[in-house]
């Protein structure tokens, strides 16, 4: 199963929805291939010029006598976290730029996503909320055991 991202256009989504984005949370072997030219490739401005500026200090590093493998070792870990984290700069980017992260779809491939995202009231995973804690009622409802509340610990401090 694949994790896809759905994000929304800063003025939010049209009616169709036609510019709303699915992007795969997986690995992206152009992206290991090539990583600062699919980085720039994709409007990730700052990342590519990074990722294109480490790249040629890793090129240099490997030129210098003995440090050959400390180079190629450098230059495999920027395509190594291009290739894995991509899809999250872009992600990033885009939300920098005023898109909205609407919600996570998990699905085994894009059709499945787009068909889960769009089923209607029923299967509406945007109108899912997630509950929220009110730690102020907790500890004043706190039992004589525990009467300072929640502590940092996994146990019961009994009154120490």
């Amino acid at each position: 199963m694949i994790s896809y991202i759905v994000l929304t256009p800063p003025g939010g989504a049209e009616p169709d929805h036609r510019s709303t984005r699915f992007i795969a949370d997986r690995m992206v072997w152009t992206a290991f291939v090539f990583p600062g030219l699919w980085l720039l490739f994709n409007r990730c401005w700052l990342w590519g010029i990074a990722v294109l500026t480490a790249q040629f200090a890793a090129g240099w590093l490997a030129d210098r006598p003995g440090l050959f493998f400390a180079g190629m070792a450098a230059q495999l870990s920027i395509a190594l976290l291009t290739g894995l984290e991509g899809r999250q700069m872009l992600v990033r980017t885009l939300m920098r730029r005023g898109w909205v992260l609407d919600t996570v779809v998990t699905a085994p491939d894009l059709a499945s996503a787009e068909q889960i995202y769009f089923a209607g009231p029923a299967g509406d995973v945007r109108q899912m909320t997630t509950p929220k804690t009110d730690w102020t009622k907790l500890s004043a409802e706190a039992s004589p055991a525990t009467q300072y509340g929640p502590s940092f610990g996994l146990f019961d401090t009994g009154r120490r």
